[in-house]
This record gives structure tokens, C-alpha cells and sequence, in this order.
């Protein structure tokens, strides 16, 4: 097919990539599914996006694609990357809300890539929505509203009623009208990576969007980490293609290797050029270790906790990657010795065992072999599906390493009276309680003059023969004690605790 005749297959005009930010639990995901039922969103784990997807909807005729970005903090590189592939965004608002932490960041993100705006203020149907109160909040992230005498188009919308859908995809075809969104099916295939990670039967799979070019079954495609040929070309349903035009979100199978998400794909004429324009793997080797060199003298003696890594996606370990960096390491460092897409396997089990280390399955299964070497080597390796709960897990594990100290609490204090009765390490003595008071169980100081003679433990503590748990001043009462120390009239007992004192990381 000559490029004359594969032109006149296309519209003149890219359909435009939208990308949906905004707060997590604003409605990000569910204006997705308004737009369009995807069932594949009801899949994420606890109904929160974990990785980056990438879908399209036709409306008027036209076709629109949507890039879903997780809108958590520790989600941002993924949201940046993803981001950077759109034409247009979306900001989406919980009009009860209002701005919040992740919707400052969006802005930001926003303003640095330079692409047109449409606010979104969802959940308009709740009753103590206030799209007005919102607006004057974006005011002052200089963000300002048509109505308000700015350039920034919004809509009042509510993804669960479904008003305000519609508009909104008018709007963004009026946009990308007046953007002249560029069709350039004449130049070499190529896209961002918003996506990669290894299918168990058909190897590294990708997602990405098709900024040019025309890509096909058989193309020869590279990046600067990995090469690779076109085996399978899928829509984002799922579905077999013979083509993908500018625009398009596309799932490929046919890497040699994963490339890292974000990197640029483009296709090449041959193997040759594809592999004279790979760089150095060394980014891909460093993608999630955190900065342990050149640790200062303070830091050498610093406990560690040695992870191992295993994700079902490099969307996976960045956002992992990026979670881990808020557990606080002033007092026990974090060190991802591997971080891999894939399954656990023996290797892992290995390398967990020479480093004293443990491993993170997120989304992975473990093969028998390594499951049997977990066992005989004593590695423990912990399964998660939720990045949250994985955090949560780690900085228990963390904090199971800070150096517990006891902490001494004195209880009360008996001057001895009598010695009833002296064995080859044991006493029965009494005496009047002075102070706080005497418990059965605690631990003893003996202090004669102004020297401490040394320490023992309460057995039991009785009143007219009559064993208590406590006995408190000014009362008097009888001690069994076990020690070595000879008791002496006149002495004083000093009745204590020590306990480990539970410390946390801050």
C-alpha cells in the first residue's frame, strides 16, 4: 500500500489524547466510565487506578482518546510521564471539596507541559457542592475560569448522574479543532511508552500512544534500552490490528527486552539501525535504587532494611519507588537491592539470602522452585496487590530493626522493717510502704545507706498473709524476694519496671 493510498484510510486531523488529572477520590476514574462503560477500570485493586491506561471513545463521529493517570502523590512520576503525551487535560474537581494537595500538583504539571485546560467540577449533584468556592480556589493557583473573566473553560458535571458528559467531550473536540491537531501518517511510526511490563505467555508488552506515523504488524521498533519486531498489534480493548494511526493508544508485543516507561518508541527500517541507536541499559539498572552511596560517618553504623523487588510493570515499581521514599530513614535506611518486572524466581531467592534481605511480590506469582528455595533458605517473601498496604508492611518491618532500649520506671518505695525468713537466694522481709507502691512481679533495687547493693525480684507480696497483686502506701506488707543480696533491717527497697520502649520511625 503506497502512502497515497493509506492517506485517503485517515482524517486530516490527529484525534486529540486527553489526560485526566486531578485528586484521588475526585472522580477521575469514574468520569472514564461515564464517558464510556470500560469495565477494565473496575478491575484496579480497591477501585484506585495503579497503573496507567490508556482508552478511546468516538463522539460526533470522531474519535477521542483518554489517558486515566492515578492521582495519589506517590503515583506523580507515572502521572508526569503519562501526561506528557496529551494535547489536552482535564482537571477533575470534587465540587465539595475543593482543591487539595494532588490538584495543586496537577496544576503544576499543567502549566509546565502547556497544553489547553478544561476544569471539571464533579460531583455537582452533592448537596454541599460549592462550584463557586472552587472557582475562587483556582484564582488563586492563577488559574481563572471563563465565567470569572479568564480563558480556562469549566463545566459543572456529575460523573455519577451523567450531566455535563456530553459537554464535555464538545468541548474537547472544539479545542482540538481549534488546536489543529497535526494527522503526520507520512513520517516514521513513533510514541511514548506509557506502559510496560512481561505477560507471563507472550513476553514484554507495552502500551503506548502513537503520537505519528503508522504502525503495523512486522515493523522493526526500538527504543534506546531495547529492539525489538511488531509480533502483535492490539487496540486498548485488547482487540488484533492490522494499523494504528496517529493518536491511538496501542498495546505491542515484540520487545526483546522491557523498555522503561516513558522512553520514546519509533520504528526503523531494519535491526541493524534499530540496534545502532541503543544507548547504555545503565538507566534501566538504576530505575528504582535509592541514593545509598557516599553515606556520611553518622550513617555507617545504620541499620538497613535490603529489599528485593518483584512488580507485575515498570508502572508498578515507580509508583512503589516512589511510595517508599516517604517512610522516614533518618534512624533505618531503605536499600532496593533489585527491582524487576517479573515473577519470584529461584535467583531472587538467592540473592535475598547473600544480602540478609526479603522480597516484595506486588502483583506476581512465585514459581514452585523458588517457593521451595524460600522455604530451605529462610527468606521471606511478602505478597501485596495494594501499593498502600505494601507500605505499610514495609515500614513494620523497618521499624522491627530500631534498637530497642528498656526504660526504668520507678513504682515505690519500703523501708525494711523485719527479716521473717533467709534462704540460699531467697528472703521474707517487711516493712511499711513509703512511697508509690510495692508490686508482685516488678523488679527490686536494695539501697543501704547511700549504696546500692544490688537488684532482685518481687515474688509475691502479702498483707496478713494474704497475697496481693499491689500494695500501696502507707501500709505495711511482706516481700518474698529472690536475689543474691542479704536484706538487712534498715534497708531500703526501691520497687521498679523496665520495659522496651516502643519507638517508631517519626
Amino acid at each position: 500500500m503506497t502512502v497515497k493510498q493509506t492517506q485517503s484510510n485517515f482524517s486530516t486531523q490527529k484525534p486529540p489524547v486527553v489526560v485526566v488529572l486531578g485528586h484521588i477520590d475526585h472522580g477521575k476514574t469514574s468520569l472514564l466510565m461515564a464517558i464510556k462503560d470500560f469495565k477494565t477500570l473496575s478491575k484496579e485493586t480497591g477501585g484506585i487506578t495503579q497503573h496507567v491506561g490508556a482508552y478511546q471513545v468516538e463522539h460526533n463521529g470522531q474519535k477521542i482518546t483518554f489517558i486515566d493517570t492515578p492521582g495519589h502523590e506517590s503515583f506523580s512520576a507515572i502521572r508526569s510521564r503519562g501526561s506528557k503525551a496529551a494535547d489536552i487535560a482535564i482537571l477533575v474537581i470534587d465540587a465539595a471539596e475543593g482543591i487539595k494537595k494532588q490538584t495543586k500538583e496537577a496544576i503544576e504539571l499543567i502549566k509546565k507541559i502547556n497544553i489547553p485546560l478544561i476544569v471539571a467540577l464533579n460531583k455537582i449533584d452533592k448537596p454541599d457542592a460549592n462550584p463557586e468556592r472552587v472557582k475562587q480556589q483556582l484564582m488563586e493557583e492563577d488559574i481563572i475560569v471563563e465565567s470569572y473573566g479568564g480563558k480556562v473553560l469549566s463545566l459543572n458535571i456529575s460523573a455519577k448522574t451523567g450531566k455535563g458528559i456530553n459537554d464535555i467531550l464538545d468541548l474537547i473536540l472544539l479545542i482540538a479543532e481549534l488546536e489543529n491537531l497535526e494527522n503526520d501518517i507520512v513520517s516514521s511510526a513513533e510514541g511514548p511508552i506509557i506502559e510496560a511490563y512481561l505477560d507471563s505467555k507472550r513476553g514484554p508488552t507495552i502500551t503506548a500512544i502513537l503520537e505519528k506515523g503508522i504502525l503495523r504488524p512486522g515493523a522493526i521498533i526500538g527504543t534506546d534500552t531495547t529492539i525489538g519486531k511488531v509480533k502483535n498489534l492490539e487496540n486498548f480493548l485488547g482487540k488484533s490490528i492490522n494499523e494504528a494511526e496517529p493518536g491511538d493508544p496501542v498495546i505491542v508485543v515484540g520487545f526483546e527486552g522491557l523498555p522503561i516507561v516513558g522512553e520514546r518508541f519509533r520504528v526503523y527500517e531494519n535491526i541493524e539501525e534499530a540496534q545502532a541507536n541503543l544507548k547504555s541499559k545503565e538507566t534501566k539498572n538504576d530505575y528504582v535504587k535509592f541514593a545509598t552511596q557516599n553515606k556520611s560517618e553518622n550513617e555507617q553504623n545504620k541499620k538497613y532494611l535490603n529489599l528485593i523487588i518483584k512488580a507485575d510493570a515498570f508502572g508498578s515499581l515507580e509508583a512503589i519507588q516512589e511510595v517508599l521514599k516517604t517512610l522516614p530513614q533518618e534512624t533505618v535506611g531503605l536499600k532496593i537491592v533489585q527491582a524487576e518486572v517479573g515473577n519470584v524466581n529461584e535467583s531472587d531467592i538467592k540473592l535475598a539470602k547473600s544480602v540478609q534481605g526479603i522480597i516484595i511480590a506486588f502483583r506476581v506469582k512465585k514459581d514452585k522452585i523458588a517457593e521451595m528455595a524460600a522455604q530451605n533458605e529462610q527468606v521471606r517473601i511478602y505478597d501485596f496487590d495494594i501499593i498502600y498496604t505494601l507500605a505499610q508492611k514495609v515500614r513494620e518491618l523497618m521499624e522491627r530493626k530500631l534498637i530497642k532500649e528498656k526504660e526504668r520506671m520507678d513504682l515505690g518505695k519500703m523501708e525494711v522493717t523485719v527479716i521473717f525468713r533467709t534462704e540460699k537466694n531467697r528472703q521474707i522481709i517487711g516493712g511499711a510502704v513509703k512511697e508509690g507502691e510495692i508490686v508482685k512481679g516488678a523488679s527490686m533495687e536494695i539501697i543501704r545507706g547511700e549504696e546500692i547493693l544490688g537488684q532482685g525480684k518481687i515474688i509475691d507480696v502479702q498483707v496478713n498473709k494474704k497475697s496481693l497483686a499491689t500494695v500501696k502506701a502507707p501500709k505495711e506488707c511482706a516481700i518474698l524476694y529472690q536475689g543474691n543480696e542479704r536484706i538487712k533491717e534498715d534497708d531500703e527497697i526501691v520497687c521498679y519496671k523496665e520495659e522496651y520502649v516502643k519507638e517508631t520511625l517519626g
